[in-house]
């Protein structure tokens, strides 16, 4: 260093062998403890140990779940080409189901079976043993998606026994929480996908074009072939029922929609007592939205018919009518439902769907309006605001309570 401030240049080698000294310096002092620390292997085989639990308890409860998932193949009847006297069993598609209990009732979504005539059903045995059942319609219901089979006893009179999924609760459903899908992929049965839930309170709308409220939206992979498969908690419990998929290509986008588990029960219980489901309904038949927006009516249901001696007839519904002219006199124009704001049907219907037959809901509705505007129909579902004219409107909406009655849905 003196040299060096002195004006000495250093030969070549002598800098090299200083950069040396340094570097030797930082590996006496690395292996003197001063050094970044490492993970030891004792974390190393902690982490192992705890991701091979994880790996253990999703085999375990895939394993446990796969007797109560089926594979479902569905077929159509045509006459054969050669001999237009004889019929020819044709498939016509493949999905998924799983046993709601022991002796045989399996739960699917109605779009699996619709236009079926004839439906087998494949069950695997706790040791692989896997039995073809013929099934039969028990019932459906079409507006929420869900259908029930039974299973018919085999040829040689034993009676069906079937492992039953365990019924979880989708009520305390968090997005994040992780859960499993089983279903038959493309005809690839008993398929295992991971995931989370994604999203909660989703909508999609039911074969009958009906809205169906709730839906549990999961990234877990959902792919043609797991409709009416389960969607499970890391409990092995049921808390939803794959339905859909949102996806461009029609393969899965990481968008899958499974019905909750809560609304699935009261549709399946009902379907195996009675054949049936039922539904809250108004008792009134409304108009088309497309002939109601013809009309010059651009938002709310308009009521067409209201029975006589009906409950909302008692309850002061009024129907559309045409006067002696010819002329259309416009009936009550439903605009808001148990407080909900009513646009459209889809809006009316997710309102019942909250209620049972019996129960009491205000309905308000606008009378005395030949073509109302969007304007009127927005004053006339908001409370007292100041505004005299909003408050003109408002004050010609009347508020009615009906009683809900019941309609069966369904196919025996």
């Amino acid at each position: 260093q003196p040299l060096a401030r002195a004006g000495v240049r250093l030969p070549r080698h002598t800098t090299k062998l200083r950069h040396a000294a340094a570097h030797l310096a930082v590996v006496i002092l690395a292996l003197l403890g001063c050094a970044p620390s490492f993970p030891d292997a004792s974390s190393a085989v902690a982490s192992s140990s705890l991701l091979r639990q994880q790996e253990e308890t999703i085999e375990n409860l895939f394993d446990t779940s796969t007797p109560s998932v089926v594979y479902i193949s569905t077929f159509t009847q045509r006459y054969n080409a050669l001999d237009l006297n004889a019929m020819v069993e044709v498939p016509q598609g493949t999905g998924s189901g799983f046993a709601w209990d022991a002796v045989g009732h399996i739960v699917t979504n109605y779009h699996v079976i619709r236009n079926a005539q004839e439906a087998k059903v494949t069950v695997t045995g706790p040791q692989g043993l896997r039995t073809v059942y013929e099934a039969k319609l028990v019932g459906a219901n079409p507006d929420k998606d869900v259908a029930v089979l039974e299973l018919k006893p085999p040829a040689d009179g034993k009676p069906v026994r079937t492992v039953p999924i365990q019924i979880g609760s989708s009520a305390n459903l968090r997005v994040g929480q992780s859960v499993l899908a089983i279903g038959n992929p493309f005809g690839l049965d008993h398929t295992l996908t991971v995931g989370v839930v994604s999203g909660l309170g989703r909508e999609m709308n039911s074969p009958s074009g009906r809205p169906i409220s709730n839906v549990i939206q999961t990234d877990a992979a959902i792919n043609p072939g797991n409709s009416g498969g389960v969607l499970l908690d890391v409990d092995g419990k049921l808390v939803g029922m794959n339905t859909a998929i949102y996806s461009p290509t029609g393969t899965s986008a990481g968008i899958g929609f499974a019905i909750p588990v809560d609304a699935l029960s009261a549709q399946v219980d009902s379907i195996i007592r009675t054949g049936r489901a039922t539904r809250a309904i108004l008792g009134i038949s409304v108009l088309d939205g497309l002939q109601t927006r013809a009309l010059g009516i651009p938002q709310g249901v308009l009521v067409l018919k209201v029975p006589p001696a009906s409950e909302a007839a008692k309850a002061g519904l009024k129907g559309s009518e045409r006067s002696p002219d010819g002329s259309v006199i416009i009936g009550d124009l439903i605009v808001e439902c148990d407080g909900k704001r009513v646009k459209s049907e889809a809006d009316l219907y997710k309102s019942l769907d909250t209620h049972e037959p019996g129960e009491t809901v205000k309905v308000k509705v606008l009378r005395g309006l030949d073509s109302p505007s969007s304007a009127d129909l927005d004053a006339a579902s908001l409370s007292a605001t100041g505004d005299p004219t909003a408050d003109e409107l408002a004050s010609k909406a009347t508020t009615l309570s009906v009683k809900l009655t019941s309609t069966d849905v369904g196919y025996l």
